[in-house]
């Protein structure tokens, strides 16, 4: 999805029907989680539309990004990796706990699969095999995780 200042990846595993972040979005789009959830969206729509991704709004939880509320109390997170200030990759998320993602399996999996994603991409970008033109991502985006995701 691209908007005015970030063009917005994310990742489809092959025999599902929903890529992640509309997994997400099904999920976590419901009264329980109305708050937490309406602050992600709203903080998506901004970035896109007029602030763009800048580092510091990403949390680090230790390679990837956890898009939280903005507001301490909030334990919905929305798993994405920040390619450059007009790139992000979104994935799924979770409702994180623990003060550790590692501690929670469910949190774990959504974690370790962008992180995993990223880290490709970043190889890729430094190989020259994936190039950044115009706010998109241009080359190979087809990943092979390993068969824990498959």
């Amino acid at each position: 999805m691209k908007m005015n200042r970030v063009t917005y990846y994310s990742l489809y595993i092959d025999g599902d029907e929903l890529c992640e972040v509309e997994k997400f979005v099904t999920r976590f789009n419901k009264p329980d989680y109305a708050t937490d959830y309406d602050n992600i969206m709203a903080a998506i729509r901004e970035m896109g539309m007029t602030r763009g991704a800048d580092a510091r709004y990403f949390p680090r939880e230790r390679f990837p990004e956890a898009l939280s509320p903005p507001y301490a109390s909030g334990e919905l997170r929305l798993y994405c990796s920040r390619i450059t200030k007009e790139i992000v990759i979104l994935g799924n998320g979770c409702m994180k706990t623990s003060l550790k993602a590692q501690y929670m399996e469910e949190c774990l999996f959504h974690f370790e699969l962008i992180r995993a994603v990223s880290e490709q991409i970043t190889a890729r970008i430094t190989a020259g095999a994936l190039k950044i033109s115009n706010r998109r991502l241009e080359g190979d985006l087809a990943f092979k995780i390993g068969d824990c995701y498959e």
